[in-house]
């Protein structure tokens, strides 16, 4: 049975300046005169969502949580074989898709979400409209947010940045840079250099690095007690779960920086393995037991150690720890 939002005419309405839901593409199909979208998608089996912008300003929307290789467009139109291009992406954020476009104040955007090369799964979608757009400079700064949703960017320089009250998108840039997420769902980025990132209450979606295949750095992330969507990037990371239902990134390298995995919860924590060199599934891994915890292993690179986690405990439970 194909999802309910898979023609044009059923999409499902979103509402407000920020959300977050989930669908899927599976038995999803194309329809006549439907656009190819980001340009990646063939064969077409995409799903449909729309919003109507409350206000003129800075929109991100996302497919952070999706399980599978997907392409995201956006487009103005009534009809779906009449639609006018806003934005598309295939690979934004390793194999996540993501576009930035300012937004018209009621103007409806209509939101596809497909797969590259045919490729279906489990969707995440999230949007935010930001309040305030800021950027630093090549300095060693404090940036602060406002009270709504923002989206703060630190380039050069170590600096320190706060999230705020709001939905929020914080980037640190170069430099070795620590950034304190705020009390709702925030998409933080650390960036170059050894950063230290705090995520806080919300289902935050955190980044080591740059997201995808830049940057580098040792960095230590601690985050909170949502559903947080975790991926360290290349270099050794520390990461610190804080109880939620979270989903935690392995970025294979071939170059042994493997991340260190804190207060793993079986039933609560799921592993995936990133980058297009990937394993494809859990037959080219490994686990074995190691003086700090369990170690999983990709044609003989380290991926992660779970510190105080018994190698049996994720063999015996691949199904359930991997995703």
């Amino acid at each position: 049975m194909p999802p309910v939002n898979d023609n044009f005419a059923n999409r499902i309405i979103l509402n407000g300046d920020s959300a977050n839901t989930t669908g899927t593409n599976v038995g999803a199909t194309g329809e006549p005169g439907e656009p190819n979208h980001a340009g990646v998608s063939t064969p077409i089996e995409s799903v449909w969502w729309t919003w109507t912008a409350p206000e003129s300003g800075e929109v991100t929307i996302d497919t952070i949580g999706s399980n599978y290789d997907t392409s995201l467009a956006v487009y103005t139109g009534s009809a779906v074989n009449s639609l006018s291009t806003i934005a598309g992406n295939d690979d934004s954020i390793s194999l996540i898709s993501q576009v930035t476009f300012t937004a018209t104040a009621g103007t409806t955007y209509q939101i596809a979400v497909d797969g590259f090369s045919g490729n279906e799964g489990s969707i995440g979608l999230n949007f935010v409209q930001f309040d305030s757009v800021s950027t630093g400079t090549s300095d060693s700064e404090t940036l602060f947010g406002t009270v709504g949703n923002d989206r703060i960017q630190g380039f050069g320089g170590n600096d320190t940045i706060f999230g705020s009250e709001g939905v929020n998108n914080l980037r640190g840039g170069d430099g070795d840079d620590l950034i304190y997420g705020g009390s709702q769902r925030d998409t933080i980025f650390g960036g170059f250099g050894n950063d230290t990132i705090y995520a806080s209450e919300g289902n935050n979606a955190v980044f080591g690095d740059l997201g995808g295949f830049s940057g580098s750095g040792n960095d230590t992330i601690y985050t909170g007690s949502g559903n947080d969507f975790i991926d360290g990037g290349f270099g050794s990371d520390t990461i610190f779960l804080g109880g939620g239902e979270d989903i935690v990134v392995l970025q294979f390298d071939f170059f042994g920086e493997a991340d260190t995995i804190n207060n793993f919860q079986l039933g609560q924590t799921t592993f995936r393995v990133g980058s297009l060199t990937s394993p494809t599934n859990t037959s080219n891994l490994t686990i074995t037991q190691g003086a700090n915890g369990a170690e999983i292993s990709a044609f003989g690179d380290v991926l992660a150690v779970v510190v105080g986690t018994q190698a049996s405990t994720l063999t015996n439970n691949l199904s359930e720890v991997f995703v």
